[in-house]
């Protein structure tokens, strides 16, 4: 038995981004498509509830990790591969590893994996343009792939599966904020390895995984925009500075210091920044620090 793409339930959308009618995962047995309900059936309530709650499929601090326990956005995707992986293999009760990608606007994507054979299998998509972590991003947000061996999809991503010993897949979608996208892929050496269950643990999984890195992308876009904006002001101070002594020296005004400065700058093809801390280090003392370096 194999699984199709599938799209996530409402049960396992973020809040305040539900849809207004539950999706169903769609099977395909002997090539009839039969409709499955969302949530997995009683029977499997153990393992399920392991996984389904999205505050019960992860270590305790997991978010905050993701946030503080990395100095840059590659260590951040390290964490989230390596929990990701430890999750789901407790889940299946073998061994699960992960990959993911994170696409943001105007930024080069980011890959990552639970380990180096992972990481290079979320890299080989964005060569040969297909596979699970594409499909779950640019499809219906699920997608499983069963038995490697005899489905017939990504016909350049799929041999390189099976020459790494995987015979499942599990791809599932992280719903970020606009101008960001990434998934999950799950891989497992095992056929059958995502029943129903396990693709309701994921989804868990990826709503407490989609909120870590949410906080993940604020953070450095918050440092970022700080840093820009004290280079911006170092920047000014030092300009400032610059056409102070330029005055002293010249008798001009401040709008012709600038200019003198900007001619310069022009005439060198170097930057007004540039151009003003070359005439701060000219100074008999050396560029006087300012109020930003201490």
């Amino acid at each position: 038995m194999k699984y199709s793409t599938s799209q996530v339930s409402a049960s396992h959308a973020p809040a305040g981004r539900r849809p207004s009618q539950p999706h169903q995962v769609q099977q395909h047995a002997a090539g009839h498509p039969a409709t499955l309900p969302s949530q997995p059936p009683a029977s499997s309530a153990g393992p399920a509830s392991a996984g389904a709650g999205a505050t019960s499929t992860g270590p305790d601090g997991f978010i905050p990790d993701l946030a503080t326990g990395a100095k840059t956005l590659s260590d951040s995707l390290e964490i989230l591969t390596r929990t990701a992986s430890a999750t789901l293999s407790r889940l299946t009760d073998s061994p699960v590893e992960c990959g993911t990608l994170l696409n943001r606007t105007k930024n080069v994507t980011a890959t990552a994996g639970s380990n180096g054979q992972t990481a290079r299998l979320a890299r080989l998509e964005q060569e040969v343009r297909e596979g699970p972590l594409t499909e779950a991003i640019t499809g219906n947000g699920t997608v499983a792939m069963n038995h490697v061996s005899s489905d017939f999809r990504w016909s350049r991503y799929r041999p390189h599966l099976q020459d790494a010993g995987f015979n499942s897949v599990l791809g599932v979608r992280l719903r970020l904020d606009e101008g960001a996208t990434a998934a999950l892929v799950f891989f497992a050496p095992a056929a059958q390895a995502f029943p129903l269950h396990v693709i309701a643990g994921a989804h868990g999984f990826a709503d407490l995984a989609a909120r870590g890195l949410r906080l993940v992308l604020e953070l450095q876009s918050t440092s970022t925009r700080a840093s820009d904006l004290q280079s911006a002001l170092e920047s000014r101070t030092s300009i400032d500075i610059a056409c102070g002594v330029i005055m002293a020296q010249n008798r001009c005004s401040y709008d012709e210091a600038i200019g003198i400065i900007a001619k310069a700058s022009s005439h060198r093809n170097v930057k007004l920044r540039k151009v003003a801390e070359g005439i701060l280090e000219s100074l008999p003392g050396g560029a006087p620090r300012t109020h930003f370096e201490h």
